[in-house]
C-alpha cells in the first residue's frame, strides 16, 4: 500500500516535538554573528544587505507574520497530529507559499528535518480534501495528460537532441549509463540539455536518451499530491530499470530520484540504479587529471560567482547528516565527520570553479551566502508556478547578492534555479550573465581532454 502524508508526518512526529522555537531558524549566520561580509549593499528592491545574523527565510521575508516562518509551520503540524487544529483553505494557504529551501533546517540546532516535516504537512492537507490552488492543479491536471508539468507534447522531449545532431543516444539499446534530462531542460532550458549531452559526447561516453522519461515528480511531492508523484515514479523506475547509473543536469530531478524516491517507495524497495550529477562526474575527472581547460580571452577576468541550488546543496547535506545521525553512537565525537563530509560535498562545483580560474583566468569570487548557508533562487517547493511574484523578488535577492560581490558572471547547476535567476535578472535590471557551469565549459569550448574517462570512471560511486 502507498504511503500517505498523514504515515509520514505520524513517522516524524518525534522530530517535530522537538521544536522549541527558539527562532534560531530565522537567521543565516545565526552560529557565525562576527563573519566578514559585504558590509552594507542596496539592492535592487531598496533592501539593504548587511553582515552578521541576516533573515534567510524566504517565506518570512515575503510575509512576516509568524506562521509563514519556519517555527509557526512546525506549531501547525504539531496541532494537525494532537487534533487541535484542522486542515482548511486558510491552513492551506499559510503552508504552501514556503519554498523548502530547508535554510530553517540548516540552522536548527536540534536538527529538525524541516522539509521532509512541511512536505509531508502539504500531502496530509490534500488527502483531508482541501483542493489545490488554481495554478497547482492545472499543473497536475498538465502532467497527468502530457507526462511534463509544460503541456509539451512527449514526442517533443529530445526535440533538442535531434536539432543538434544528438539524436544518436536517443534510445541507445547498447547504453549502460542514461542522461535523465527532465522536463525543464527538455522544455524550457535546452541550453542545459545540449550543454550537458554534447559534454558526455565530447568525453566518449555511451550514453541514452529514454524516450518513456516522465516528469521525475519532484514538483508534484513538494506541493503535497503525492499519489501524481508516486505515479511519476513508478512510470521512470520502470523506463530505466534496464540502466546501471543515471546522470543528471538538474538539481530537483536528482533531489527527487536519489532522495525522494527511496522514501516514498514500498518497504525494502531499493533504486535499480546508481544517480549522479553530472558536476559530481567533471569534478572527479579535474581530480584525476583526466580534463583541464583551455584559456579563453573573452572570459578572462571576468567576475564569476556561484549558486548553491536548494536541492543540490542544502537538501543532500541535510539528508547525509541525517542518515549519519541515525547511523551515530556518539553523536558529539561524530558531528566533526558530518560537518567534513558536509563541506567535501558543497566543495565539488567549487572544484570545477576554482579549476577554471588557474587554467581560463577567470575571477572567482564567492558571495556572503553560500554552501549550507546559501540564499535560495525562489522557485522550489511550488512557488514558481503558485506565487510568481514572490519567486521572482526572492531571486531578485539572490542577485543583489551577486551584485555586491561585483559578479559579470552568476553560474548555477540547476535549470530551475536557471530560469528564475534568469527571469529576475531581466525583470530588476541586475546586469548579470546567468550560466549553468557546465553550458559555460560546452558553449565556450573549454573543455581539453587529457584521457577519456574509462566505464569504471563512469559507472563509479
Amino acid at each position: 500500500m502507498a504511503k500517505t502524508g498523514m504515515d509520514r508526518l505520524n513517522e516524524l512526529k518525534k522530530e517535530i516535538f522537538k521544536c522549541i522555537h527558539c527562532k534560531a531558524c530565522r537567521f543565516a549566520y545565526s552560529g557565525e554573528p562576527s563573519r566578514k561580509g559585504i558590509g552594507e549593499f542596496k539592492g535592487k528592491q531598496g533592501t539593504v544587505l548587511y553582515e552578521g545574523m541576516v533573515d534567510s527565510c524566504p517565506a518570512g521575508i515575503e510575509y512576516g507574520w509568524e506562521a509563514f516562518w519556519n517555527a509557526g509551520k512546525i506549531w501547525i503540524a504539531r496541532s494537525i497530529l494532537s487534533g487541535d487544529l484542522e486542515f482548511t483553505e486558510e491552513v492551506r494557504d499559510v503552508i504552501l507559499p514556503c519554498i523548502t529551501c530547508g535554510q530553517c533546517s540548516a540552522q536548527c540546532e536540534n536538527k529538525i528535518p524541516t522539509v521532509d516535516i512541511i512536505e509531508s504537512l502539504r500531502a496530509a492537507c490534500v488527502e483531508s480534501g482541501v483542493p489545490l490552488i488554481d495554478k497547482h492543479a492545472l499543473v497536475d491536471g498538465l502532467v497527468k495528460e502530457r507526462n511534463n508539468p509544460y503541456g509539451g507534447a512527449a514526442d517533443e522531449r529530445f526535440k533538442w537532441a535531434k536539432d543538434a545532431g544528438l539524436d544518436k543516444f536517443v534510445n541507445n539499446k547498447d547504453a549502460k549509463i542514461a542522461y535523465y534530462v527532465g522536463c525543464t531542460a527538455s522544455y524550457r532550458q535546452i541550453e542545459v540539455a545540449i550543454a550537458t549531452a554534447k559534454l558526455f559526447e565530447q568525453l566518449g561516453m555511451n550514453f541514452t536518451l529514454i524516450e518513456d522519461e516522465v516528469c521525475c515528480g519532484s514538483p508534484f511531492f513538494r506541493i503535497g499530491e503525492v499519489n501524481t508523484a508516486q505515479t511519476l515514479m513508478k512510470k521512470n523506475l520502470e523506463a530505466f530499470k534496464n540502466v546501471k547509473k543515471v546522470y543528471f543536469s538538474c538539481a530537483g530531478c536528482y533531489r527527487t530520484f536519489t532522495i525522494d524516491y527511496p522514501k516514498w517507495m514500498a518497504e525494502g524497495e531499493k533504486l535499480p540504479f546508481k544517480t549522479q550529477h553530472a558536476f559530481e562526474l567533471v569534478a572527479k575527472l579535474i581530480q584525476d587529471k583526466k580534463i583541464k581547460f583551455k584559456p579563453n580571452a573573452e572570459l578572462k577576468g571576468k567576475v564569476v560567482t556561484y549558486h548553491d541550488p536548494c536541492h543540490t546543496g542544502r537538501h543532500f547535506a541535510i539528508d547525509m547528516e541525517q542518515e549519519m545521525i541515525k547511523e551515530s553512537k556518539n553523536l558529539m565525537f561524530d558531528s566533526r565527520k558530518i560537518k567534513q563530509k558536509i563541506d567535501e560535498w558543497f566543495e565539488i562545483p567549487r572544484i570545477i570553479l576554482k579549476k577554471l580560474e588557474e587554467d581560463v583566468g577567470i575571477v572567482f569570487k564567492e558571495m556572503y551566502r553560500i554552501k549550507l548557508n546559501s540564499m535560495c533562487c525562489g522557485a522550489g517547493g511550488g512557488v514558481r508556478a503558485g506565487y510568481p511574484d514572490f519567486s521572482l523578488r526572492t531571486a531578485s535577492l539572490r542577485c543583489d547578492e551577486a551584485n555586491a560581490v561585483g559578479a559579470d558572471i552568476l553560474t548555477t547547476e540547476c535549470p530551475f534555479c536557471w530560469r528564475n535567476l534568469s527571469d529576475s535578472n531581466e525583470l530588476y535590471e541586475h546586469d548579470l550573465m546567468v550560466l549553468g557551469i557546465l553550458q559555460m565549459i560546452t558553449e565556450y569550448e573549454l573543455l581539453d581532454i587529457l584521457q577519456k574517462p574509462t566505464e569504471a570512471d563512469l559507472l563509479g560511486k
